[in-house]
């Protein structure tokens, strides 16, 4: 890791395996066993014996390779060549997608690519989605900044889909103190919205078999939420979710439409919103409101004016609406720059600023400032909850002109020195170079406001897909992934093939230390 100003050093990756944790600990032991005199010359006599062993070795692998490829009857079985032999066939006689094993005989260990990630409000969790269909929660250990060495992330629980997860939202007031609010909810295509314990396994089958060394199963939902279209009796299932501040509601996006749901109504929305107040109008709802896809929602924190936040909401098309989280009420709504009656014009102006539809939203802590984040942007917009008419600037060269997701995070850096009633605030967001970029208090400048901060995550080769923050400021999380075409990577798995494209797939979660 590094960093232009900012000291920075990995605790704990995906990308670091156990074996390799663990013998680096036996070697430190055994360098304080042993005085520096005889570190070194047990590292000299090691490095001779293995030049004199070197000739004699390799004679003895060419025999040996030489009677398996003459006996191929005579070859011994063993486990890891049984998988690597089984899951790396093509695609089955039905077209279905196969997953090859090419990371089982890579040295690192495999991470599928991550779509998404988040940070338990207590910041004890992390919790991701991948290319893989799998929910994963990775744990933070209490003593994780006295590491002297990065040590090995692996999940604590996970549940496996059938079905992509479009969303997936933490409930604001888990605590690992308290089961009953560590729970999350899921949006899976063409199913219902889903309510999982994110740590404590609900299934009877997990209770019986205890024993097991993997991942705790959470794939049993504590209950299921329906959402369906009246006339069709489809399924919705919504692109973005958002709790509320009590936690005893949640907001659930779709086409049009903003979803109110009781926790303990599971049966449907006890209200909805629509964007557009009716559909029969020649104009959409007489010129009022907007059309598109809810891809991202954010609930702004509790102020003197509104104890139960704002709810913010981006679609697809360009447009962001402000509500009422209570009632519903629409408070305005307004269409980012470039885009005009839903119609997006391409104007040399504001080239640098226009993307292709909302992908993010964040409120600052004070609850006065919101940014956006669009696929396919190269900045963060930003604009001030009392004129939304204006940006008030942007944060450039974020380095995000991709299709691909790219999350962002707002950091609670306390009391401003420069308003009395203000927060100060840090944005943190990745690109797809592999850099997360910091800017420090971003709405006190206008225009291009450039980053204040550059932190290199790992070896740049894959795109930061969320950049998360702890409260105390002491840690990063970095979430990557990376899709490409097989015959661009080398690394990761390799899944298609037949009448589908060859595409290779992995990913890495890693937590910094910040200095």
């Amino acid at each position: 890791m590094s960093a232009s100003a900012m000291n920075v050093r990995c605790l704990a990756s995906t990308r670091i395996s156990i074996c390799d944790a663990q013998e680096k600990e036996r070697e430190e032991e055994r360098d304080e066993d042993r005085g520096p005199a005889e570190s070194d010359e047990a590292g000299e006599a090691e490095r001779v014996m293995a030049s004199r062993d070197e000739a004699p070795q390799q004679s003895m692998e060419d025999d040996l390779e030489d009677k398996n490829n003459n006996h191929p009857s005579d070859r011994q079985f063993s486990p890891r060549s049984s998988l690597s032999s089984s899951e790396s066939e093509s695609v089955s006689e039905d077209g279905s997608e196969s997953v090859s094993s090419d990371h089982v005989l890579d040295a690192k260990p495999y991470t599928s690519c991550i779509q998404e990630a988040q940070l338990s409000p207590d910041g004890s969790c992390v919790f991701t989605s991948d290319y893989s269909r799998q929910f994963s929660v990775y744990p933070i250990s209490n003593d994780i900044l006295t590491q002297t060495s990065p040590q090995p992330l692996t999940p604590y629980a996970s549940l496996r889909s059938a079905d992509p997860i479009w969303a997936f939202a933490v409930n604001p007031l888990f605590n690992l103190q308290d089961a009953s609010s560590t729970t999350v909810l899921i949006s899976r295509r063409d199913a219902y919205i889903s309510l999982h314990n994110a740590l404590w396994p609900t299934s009877q089958k997990h209770n019986e078999d205890n024993q097991s060394s993997g991942p705790v199963d959470i794939s049993t939902p504590l209950a299921s939420y329906k959402l369906i279209n009246n006339l069709t009796e489809a399924v919705i299932a919504p692109l973005s979710l958002a709790y509320s501040i009590t936690a005893t509601h949640f907001f659930a996006g779709s086409k049009d439409e903003i979803h109110i749901f009781d926790l303990l109504e599971t049966d449907k929305p006890i209200h909805t919103i629509r964007t557009i107040p009716a559909k029969r109008n020649k104009l959409k709802g007489g010129g009022r409101g907007f059309k598109g896809q809810i891809t991202a929602l954010s609930l702004s924190p509790p102020t003197s004016t509104s104890h139960d936040g704002i709810l913010a909401a981006g679609s697809r098309t360009r447009y962001i609406g402000i509500y009422d989280p209570i009632g519903g009420t629409e408070v305005t709504h307004f269409s980012l720059p470039g885009t005009v009656n839903g119609i997006k014009f391409r104007n040399e102006n504001l080239q640098s600023v226009m993307g292709d539809g909302v992908t993010s939203l964040k409120w600052s802590p004070c609850g006065k400032y919101l940014y956006v984040a669009e696929r396919s942007s190269d900045v963060l917009l930003i604009y001030d909850v009392r004129n939304f008419s204006l940006t008030l600037g942007y944060c450039a060269g974020r380095q995000a002109l991709a299709r691909q997701k790219l999350g962002f995070d707002v950091w609670n850096a306390g009391q401003s020195p420069y308003d009395v009633e203000g927060v100060s605030h840090e944005v943190w967001a990745g690109g797809t170079d592999g850099k997360m970029r910091v800017w420090r208090d971003p709405y006190r400048r206008e225009g291009a406001v450039q980053a204040d901060e550059v932190v290199e995550v790992g070896d740049g080769k894959a795109p930061v897909v969320g950049s998360l923050v702890h409260a105390s400021g002491s840690l990063a999380v970095a979430a990557c992934g990376r899709v490409g075409l097989g015959d661009e990577m080398e690394e990761g798995a390799r899944r298609g093939g037949g009448t589908r494209p060859v595409v290779r797939e992995w990913g890495s979660l890693d937590i910094l230390g910040l200095g």
